[in-house]
This record gives structure tokens, sequence and C-alpha cells, in this order.
């Protein structure tokens, strides 16, 4: 019995960590179809202490090989030593997995033990515990399992429909009923199931097929737009060298392009990454008024990253800001927990005791389009493109989506490429255009499918070489949105909650009846 519960845990934690191989950079998506059936398979049968424990192995299996390239932020930048990142990125693993083992408790106690169990409350369970890492404890919205439909060309149909919760859902509802409707095929006492499964599972295939070719967007103004992917590492571009490097890229190349665009129809806009001038706006004052001058003529516009001073509640933001054409301040609003700030209070003597590096940027509300008369871009910096609601309030007026960001922090690991595969997910989700500007990769243009058109992937040479790359493409902006603008991830959200609430009820019913 003992061995066969270690088999379990093993088989659990494997499971777990081979879900990772669903994102990017792996990218096995056709596996998000067995893994989750599989793991209801090993759980399905269990009383609600194993339940707890076996989800939560799979949970640890997942974060830990998952997110161990935050040990390169913590290492690096964090000022602890390799022995202490390595332990606080498991700390973080054990705790993200206690969250999964909380909602797979709601699983083992609401079973019915009937097909409902694997059509809907194990999907519901699933999509609830991802729901409650989007927002508890400031949040940590990643390996949401909706993200692997981006590539399924089976359901990325429904994409700009269900949003990620919805799609979620959908990727562990559809093998369930694929694995029901051949078994009811199989037995010969449940062949007029087989055909009821079988005519969802139809509908289902060719909903799909047609949303995808449903123009939820539509064509509005050419742009032409250039990616600049700087390749300056954060210890570089914080010394006096690296600010000198900066600000000549800086101006060199908002000079060559509003040069170019002078007798053009066309708005020219240069994309710039996340805090890419290194200090406060204020400080670089002169530089800005002389490119104003400079570009005052031109078709042409520049979306740079930088600090600005947070007049209201006093501290620092983390801004985009614009020059040219275009008009507008879009600050930060969702900060990275321990790498802006500090959500608790207790904290601040943990990092005194280990001589962290305390972040001091503030969030702000402050999210405005930046336009200009035929073009609205929605932002989103950095980490904070995880979170689905951040281009909902522009979502019907904007016609372009930026993403600025430092993925640095995260060296040469999988980190960079699951945030990469994120914002592929917003374009997809609001089916716009998303141009990614990042300091050292992964840059790209995405198309409004959420493919990449083109990319800089990320840069591997020595830091001290000047090797800034560019992406220079003509797009069209699109108008209109998507029924996920319109609705949001509330459909959704309602719809599991009623599933487990419904299996809750029926439970303690069934406890009064016995």
């Amino acid at each position: 019995n003992q061995l066969m519960k270690l088999i379990s845990y093993i088989s659990s934690l494997i499971l777990g960590a081979s879900l990772v191989l669903v994102f990017e950079p792996f990218n096995f998506w056709f596996l998000s179809f067995f893994i989750p059936l599989a793991f209801y398979f090993l759980i399905r049968e269990k009383d609600i202490k194993n339940s707890f424990s076996l989800s939560w192995f799979f949970g640890f299996g997942l974060w830990l090989f998952g997110i161990l390239w935050i040990e390169n932020s913590i290492y690096f930048y964090g000022g602890a030593s390799k022995f202490l990142s390595y332990f606080l990125v498991i700390c973080l693993s054990a705790f993200l997995a206690l969250l999964n083992s909380l909602f797979f408790v709601i699983f083992a106690y609401c079973k019915t033990k009937t097909n409902f169990d694997i059509l809907f409350l194990f999907p519901a369970v699933w999509v609830g515990s991802e729901w409650l890492r989007e927002f508890i404890f400031s949040g940590f919205p990643w390996f949401y399992l909706g993200y692997t439909s981006l590539d399924n060309f089976i359901f990325s149909g429904f994409i700009p429909i269900f949003g990620v919760f919805g799609m979620s859902f959908i990727l562990i509802f559809f093998p369930a009923l694929t694995f029901l409707m051949f078994k009811s095929f199989i037995f010969a006492d449940q062949k007029k199931m087989a055909l009821v499964y079988l005519t969802i599972f139809s509908l289902f295939l060719f909903a799909s097929f047609s949303f995808y070719k449903v123009e939820w967007t539509s064509e509005k103004d050419e742009v032409n737009i250039v990616i600049v992917q700087p390749n300056i590492s954060i210890e570089e571009k914080w010394s006096l060298e690296g600010e000198k490097e900066s600000v000549d890229l800086f101006k060199s190349k908002n000079k060559e392009y509003s040069s170019k665009s002078k007798d053009k129809d066309i708005l020219s806009v240069v994309f710039w990454p996340e805090v890419f001038l290194p200090g406060l706006k204020s400080k670089y004052t002169e530089v800005i008024n002389e490119l104003e001058f400079y570009i005052s003529k031109s078709n042409f516009a520049s979306v740079f990253g930088v600090l600005s001073k947070n007049n209201g509640a006093g501290g620092v933001n983390n801004s985009l800001m614009s020059l040219g054409k275009l008009n507008g301040k879009f600050d930060k609003q969702k900060l990275v927990p321990f790498g802006e700030y500090v959500p608790f209070s207790i904290f601040n003597s943990f990092f005194s005791f280990f001589n962290f590096n305390r972040p001091n940027i503030v969030p702000s509300d402050n999210n405005v389009l930046i336009k200009s008369k035929n073009l609205n871009i929605s932002s989103a910096i950095c980490y904070e493109i995880a979170y689905q609601d951040i281009f909902l309030k522009h979502g019907e007026q904007s016609n372009l989506l930026f993403n600025a960001s430092n993925d640095n922090w995260f060296g040469n690991t999988i980190g960079p490429y699951q945030h990469l595969q994120i914002a592929r997910y917003r374009a997809a989700e609001n089916r716009k255009p998303l141009v990614r500007s990042t300091s050292t990769g992964v840059s790209a243009l995405i198309d409004k499918f959420g493919y990449i058109v083109k990319r800089i992937d990320l840069d591997n040479s020595d830091q001290s070489v000047k090797n800034s790359q560019l992406i220079e493409a003509n797009i069209f902006s699109q108008s209109g949105h998507t029924p996920f603008i319109t609705f949001g991830k509330w459909p959704s959200i309602i719809f599991i909650l009623i599933v487990i609430f419904c299996s809750f009820f029926n439970r303690i019913l069934k406890n009064e009846k016995y």
C-alpha cells in the first residue's frame, strides 16, 4: 500500500512537470489533451486527503520545473546566493502548488462518480485554481492551460470568444468528451449516449472552424512600425557608458526614421523597450526637447519606456511616453511582486536580513491610450501583459497593441519564451496586431491571430558589443472588437462557479439524505 502511494506521488509529480512541455519554448500543445485527463484518472477515486497530496505534487512538479528561471533574477539582481536563490524558488513552487491543492480538495468532496465529474466538475475545478492565482496575494497569472490553444488549429477559433479561462475549460472538456464517446461506442448498452457525444463532438469542431473565419476586426490604416531591441544588459544600461549608449541609440534611430517619414503619408512609429532610458524622464528633458523639435515636421512618432514621478501618491512610476504625432503617457499598473515592490511589510525585514536590492516602483491607474488622429495604441508593460483585463478598458477604441518589456532579468532561460506566448495570446484574444519591444529579446511583431510575423531572438552575444537589432514592417491597424472584449472573462468564471456550487450543494443534500 505504501509503495503504491509512493508510485502515485511520483506519477503526479512527473505529470505536473510534463505539463511544462505544452508551453513555449517546447510548445507540444497536443499534450494538453492528455496530461489533465491522466491526472483526472489518477485522483478520481481518491479521498480528500489523498487528492490534496496528489494535486500538491502535481502542482509542485509544474511550478518547480516551469519557473526555475526566476532563480536567475534572484541570484544576479537580487543579491542572494545560489543556494538561497534555489531555496526561494522551491518555497514559491511549494506555495503555488498549495493553491492548486485547495481546489482539487473541492473536487474530491463534490464528485458524483458520474460522467458529470470528468466533463464539468474537473475542468471547472482546474479553471478555478487558475482564477485564484490571478488575484490572490497580488497574483501570478502564469501557466494557464488555455494559452496552449494558440497553435492548436482545432480550437484556436474560440480564443476571441472565450478568452484564456474559457479555453482552459474547453481543452479539458473536449478530451473527456472524446474519451466518453469512444467508450460509449465500445459498450453495447451505451450506444444511445455515443450518438449524443458524437453530435456534441461534431458541433464543437464545426463551431471552432467557423469562428476562426469570422472577421471580428477589420483593417483600418497602414502604419510603418519599427521595433528596437537595443541588446543592452541591465548592468550596462545603468552604468555611465551604458546610459550614453542608450541615449545615442535613442537619438540616432528616432532622427533616422523621422527623416525617412518626412514626405510619406503613412505614419511611422518607433517602439522602444521598458525603461529604455535609464532614469527619470526629467533627466532627459534636453534630449526629448531636441528630438521633438527635430521630428516636428515629420509624419513620425516614438513610444519609449522611462521612469516618471508619481506626483499624487509619491514614488516612481514605470511609464511609457510618446514623441511626435502620438500623445499620451501610460503607467504600469500590475507590478511584479518582490521584483518591483514588496507586497507585505513583513518581508521588508526579510529583504534587509539577506541584503536584497529593494524595489521602489509604485503602481498607477493611469491606463490611457497613446494616440494620434488615426491610431490608438493600447499598452502593457512587461509582466502585466499576463493579466487578460489589461486591454479590456480600451478594447473597442484601440487599433494596435504594444508590450514593452525587459526579460533580461531571466537570462537565457525558458522564461522569456513563456512571456512571449502570453503576449501572442493577447493579440489573438483581441484580434489586433501586437508590437513587442524588449531589451535583449524576445522582440516580435505579432499578427491579429497571435502568429509571429517577425522576431528577434535572445541576445547571447558579448554584452559589451554594440549590436542593436530592428524589425521594420508595414502593417494595418485594426478597428472593431471581439466578443471577449465585450464580455471579458466573467461568463467563463460565472459558469465554472455555478458548476462548483451546484456540485457542492448536491453533496450537502446527499449527506442530509443519508
